[in-house]
Formats: C-alpha cells, sequence, structure tokens
C-alpha cells in the first residue's frame, strides 16, 4: 500500500469518526467518576471492588489479545512481543508497529513513522480514531 493510499484511508477514519464522536445534539459527556477516582471515605458512596479495576490494564503485557471498535471497524491486535497490528474496514493488517503502555496512556508506534496515542480508562483503551475493548 502506497503511502498516499495509507494517509487517505487515515484522513477517512479520522473524518468517520469525528462525525460519529459528535453524537446526537444537545449530548453531554458523561461526568461520572471512574472507580479508581471514587472514594471508599465517602459516607454513603459507591466503594470500588478488585472487579472493578482489575480490568484495567496497567502493563503492555496486560493488553495481549484482541480489542476491537464496532463502530469504527478497527481491530487491534496486541502481541505479547510488543508488536502490533491493526485491521480496519475489511483492510486485514492494515497498519503494523510496535506499542506501549506507560502511566496510563497506550502508544502504538506504526512502522509507517506515525504514532496514535490513547489512554486506558474504564471504558477500554480511548484514541482520537475510537474506543478499543477487549474481546
Amino acid at each position: 500500500m502506497s503511502r498516499t493510499q495509507v494517509w487517505t484511508i487515515g484522513a477517512a477514519l479520522a473524518a468517520c469518526l469525528l462525525l460519529t464522536a459528535c453524537g446526537e445534539e444537545g449530548s453531554e459527556p458523561d461526568s461520572t467518576p471512574s472507580p479508581s477516582t471514587t472514594s471508599s471515605a465517602e459516607p454513603g458512596g459507591p466503594t470500588p471492588t478488585a472487579s472493578a479495576t482489575s480490568d484495567i490494564p496497567e502493563t503492555a503485557s496486560d493488553l495481549v489479545g484482541t480489542w476491537r471498535d464496532d463502530a469504527a471497524d478497527w481491530t487491534a491486535h496486541f502481541q505479547a512481543d510488543g508488536t502490533f497490528t491493526w485491521d480496519f474496514q475489511g483492510n486485514v493488517d492494515f497498519l503494523t508497529g510496535t506499542y506501549t503502555l506507560q502511566d496510563g496512556v497506550v502508544t502504538f508506534a506504526g512502522l509507517d513513522g506515525n504514532d496514535l496515542v490513547g489512554e486506558v480508562t474504564p471504558e477500554g483503551l480511548v484514541f482520537d480514531l475510537g474506543t478499543l475493548t477487549r474481546r
């Protein structure tokens, strides 16, 4: 695949995700605190449980496996050796490279020279392109 094709597909992906992210008019973002920010010392407040926080990746090895965003038709396959492959809108192995996870930040370093940075949240791995959840 040529560099121009990769940029064209990437631009199309970004446009699709921006349109998807806009959602319905008047919709407000969820401001509910995550389990990791909820204080268990609060009287009557919820107490985080081990199961609520145990699924949140803390190390790169916790990412190994398949993660997907159905809305973007985007799948990331994390390998134990620190490499990844993406499938995007029917294009298998659309992008390959290496990944890291440090201080809650996931970085895809594509072999095309471009990096994509996302954040680990209780909802999944949140990127500008979409939110990947474990499959």
